[in-house]
């Protein structure tokens, strides 16, 4: 790795006054940096920091990886006793490249894993995503987990060298709020911050936001899913009730299931089963004699999908809207004694069309009344045709119009 100087690694890091780089060690052999801050004699961004507890005991926490290279940050910081193991909102505000006095990892390291945690992330997902170990990984979720509910919340908040924050000031992120404190105090910050030259004023009122939010993380749930960019848990829970669909089952006296064997509607299914099953149980309709037989056959349909909903559940998607659609105009037809009937499967130019299965259905019939010329023959070639066009007036708008106008008009 190329040497760069400490300024370098203060503007990657966010490293900020009152706080600068010491010492820089590169291992490039184990892709390991650890770079060491101390206190410096400029004013302190973080005034909350208490110099006089400040101790010579040097401290090392694992940071968010640069590049491919690990990344440890060490001082002599200030920090309570080690018998103090929750989080108060002092330690909270402390440096993001720095951590807790009994903990391994800084405060922006634990920041991103609890986020991401927050966000549906596993563990091993974490650990692959900031390339970490997944024993680092679930230490920090168990060290959250024992915290009370809104410092766990606290923890997910961005950082203070977040652009969020200034963003917000700016009027580049809009934060929707009803927290009348909070409007006040965003007022009173961006009326600051009017001059845009005034650099060190915005870093400052970034720093007392944040200090809101973590001070008052009770009131600021809404406000916090902003921006974290995660989703409020109640209005998630209603999203997720409003898109449950509940798929009924027809009964079997609905006529979805007659339409279906009639091919009057086509689900166009990919499942293969239900489409030879359907070709099977429509031919066994055609050739019943009775009834009782094509009442049993529907029944087979509807037990087919009952047994095997949740492999047909696009098909019943498709069956329930059509249950809940309304129905289409359906216009009384001539009778199959009509002689236009007759007219339409002997005159090959009568009624042009451009439907691809009627054209078919229409030469098949031709031919078989061409070969055997039986008048009984011709009455169910006649019925069949009346049939498809009763079954498909919604894609054969035109031919019905001539038929209409054809047959009522002799």
């Amino acid at each position: 790795m190329v040497k760069q100087p400490k300024s370098y690694f203060e503007s990657v890091l966010g490293i900020n006054a009152p706080w600068i780089v010491q010492d820089v060690i590169i291992d490039d052999a184990r892709r390991i940096i650890e770079v060491e801050v101390v206190l410096s004699t400029e004013k302190s961004m973080f005034s909350f920091l208490n110099k006089e507890s400040e101790t010579t005991q040097k401290r090392r926490w694992s940071h968010i990886n640069l590049g491919h290279y690990t990344c440890y940050i060490s001082s002599m910081h200030a920090h309570k006793s080690d018998q103090d193991l929750s989080l108060t909102q002092s330690t909270l505000l402390q440096p993001q490249f720095l951590g807790d006095s009994h903990s391994t990892y800084t405060h922006l390291l634990r920041q991103q894993v609890c986020l991401a945690k927050l966000r549906g992330l596993d563990s091993i997902a974490i650990a692959s995503l900031f390339k970490i170990e997944i024993s680092l990984v679930e230490k920090i979720i168990a060290d959250v987990a024992k915290l009370p509910e809104n410092t766990q919340l606290a923890c997910c908040l961005p950082t203070e060298v977040d652009t969020i924050w200034e963003k917000i000031l700016t009027d580049k992120v809009l934060l929707k709020t009803q927290v009348i404190p909070l409007k006040l105090l965003l007022s009173k910050l961006k009326l600051s911050n009017s001059d845009d030259k005034q650099q060190d004023n915005i870093k400052e009122s970034s720093l007392a936001l944040r200090k809101f939010f973590i001070s008052q993380a009770k009131i600021l749930d809404a406000e916090y899913c902003q921006i974290c960019g995660i989703s409020n848990k109640k209005q998630l829970t209603e999203e997720r009730q409003s898109t449950v669909t509940k798929l009924l089952l027809p009964s079997l006296k609905n006529s979805i299931w007659l339409k279906m064997i009639t091919g009057k509607i086509n689900l166009n299914s990919a499942n293969v089963s239900f489409n030879l099953f359907l070709t099977r149980l429509r031919y066994a309709f055609q050739n019943s004699k009775d009834n009782t037989s094509r009442l049993n056959t529907l029944n087979s349909l509807r037990e087919f999908f009952r047994k095997n909903a949740r492999q047909l559940k696009p098909e019943l998607i498709q069956i329930n809207q059509l249950m809940n659609a309304p129905e289409d105009t359906q216009y009384s037809l001539p009778d199959e004694q009509h002689r236009i009937w007759r007219r339409i499967l002997r005159e090959d130019s009568f009624m042009p069309s451009g439907h691809v299965a009627y054209k078919l259905l229409l030469a098949n019939l031709r031919s078989q009344v061409l070969m055997n010329p039986d008048p009984v023959i011709e009455l169910n070639a006649v019925r069949r045709i009346r049939d498809f066009l009763s079954h498909n007036q919604k894609n054969m708008q035109q031919e019905l119009r001539m038929v209409l106008k054809t047959a009522y008009a002799s």
